[in-house]
């Protein structure tokens, strides 16, 4: 039997990263309410068992994605508006520039605008010459699910990990006032994926749209847009989707952001970035990072280097590309440092560098765009 000969292409980019988040308030949860104490802002959490865990919502390390993305490259940013008002003439919904041809935030992390009776059918009175007509029309929501997904950034740390920032505001005239925050020591991790077959790709099928139609003939009359098949529309120069694609991934390893930053000043770029090219939508890279409370915070955590090689083995007819290592040097645990850099050394499956060099190396090589020194 013969074997046919396929050349994999990348479908979609997986990756993790690790945050290192010592004496840091990242995304806060209010005030506290669970005692007599009501002074102190608490950070977001979670139960885990018998602990509470913190952790940073996807939606608020995601926005400070976008405003990194968005600093990075200059593009024209899709900001929020009111599109509905109640009848109190409060805003009701709200909506960003919903052009992912123009916008590349849109086409990157979608959007919605729903529909008031959306997948139903509404009549439409017409009165050519003078007689009254009736046609029925479905509604449509405007919805793109983003291609970019993203988990939340969890705690590595279940226990030990709290610290309790007390302060007061002081008046000319009368005591100060106590208040509180309670701050984390710990590193944070988070796994995301872009799907590659649809950035740039829109479709207009059935009773949710990707595309408004008006954005459909600009764009194909700018030479900007093109239908591939019937209703399915998709950006002209594949090569804007590489370079959205390839932005992107460079603003999570530049990623900066968070809550406090005036009183709690973090540095959230990645201090450990993982990549790889896949030819499937598995977010393989999941819980590979090892957190080290009984030891001294000088020791770092660390990767679990065997289940690494074990999901390179695993995923090899997968992979489309190597499995790109950053680190930063003096991070991680030494001895779990050097069995890293040794798997660049004795194995093609791994490339280990810095977290920004592997993302510049990744973007050049395996989607064709190179940044530049100054990009």
């Amino acid at each position: 039997m013969l074997e046919k000969k396929q050349t994999k292409e990348i479908s979609h980019i997986v990756g993790t990263f690790l945050v290192s988040a010592n004496g840091a308030f990242l995304n806060g949860a209010g005030i506290d309410t669970s005692g007599e104490d009501r002074t102190s802002v608490i950070p977001k959490q979670f139960s885990d068992g018998k602990y509470r865990v913190p952790y940073v919502s996807a939606q608020a390390w995601r926005h400070w994605l976008r405003d990194t993305l968005i600093e990075e490259t200059g593009w024209p940013k899709s900001t929020l508006h009111a599109i509905k008002q109640s009848e109190k003439g409060t805003t009701s919904k709200i909506a960003g520039e919903l052009d992912p041809i123009n916008y590349p935030e849109d086409d990157l992390f979608g959007y919605m605008r729903s529909e008031e009776g959306q997948g139903r059918t509404k009549k439409t009175e017409e009165e050519p010459g003078g007689e009254e007509t009736q046609q029925r029309t479905k509604v449509k929501a405007l919805i793109r699910a983003s291609p970019f997904r993203s988990s939340i950034l969890v705690s590595l740390r279940k226990f030990g990990w709290k610290g309790k920032d007390k302060g007061f505001v002081h008046l000319e005239e009368g005591t100060p006032v106590p208040y509180s925050t309670v701050f984390y020591n710990t590193n944070l991790q988070a796994i995301f994926g872009l799907d590659m077959t649809r950035a740039g790709v829109f479709r207009n099928v059935g009773d949710r749209i990707e595309l408004r139609e008006d954005l459909i003939e600009q764009g194909i009359e700018s030479g900007k847009l093109k239908e591939r098949e019937e209703n399915i529309y998709e950006l002209l120069d594949n090569n804007t989707t590489k370079t959205r694609a390839g932005e992107l991934l460079y603003a999570i390893s530049v990623l900066r952001g968070g809550a406090k930053q005036a009183a709690f000043a973090t540095d959230v770029s990645p201090k450990v970035l993982i990549l790889a090219g896949l030819d499937c939508g598995n977010l393989i890279f999941n819980s590979i990072f090892k957190d080290n409370p009984d030891q001294a915070s000088s020791d770092g955590p660390t990767i679990k280097v065997e289940p690494l090689k074990e999901i390179a083995s695993d995923y090899a007819d997968r992979l489309v590309t190597p499995v790109y290592v950053g680190i930063r040097k003096g991070y991680l645990n030494p001895e779990n440092e050097k069995l890293v850099y040794a798997l660049d050394a004795s194995n093609s499956k791994f490339i280990v560098d810095t977290p920004i060099n592997i993302t510049k190396a990744f973007v050049s090589k395996h989607l064709g765009y190179n940044r530049g020194k100054t990009a």
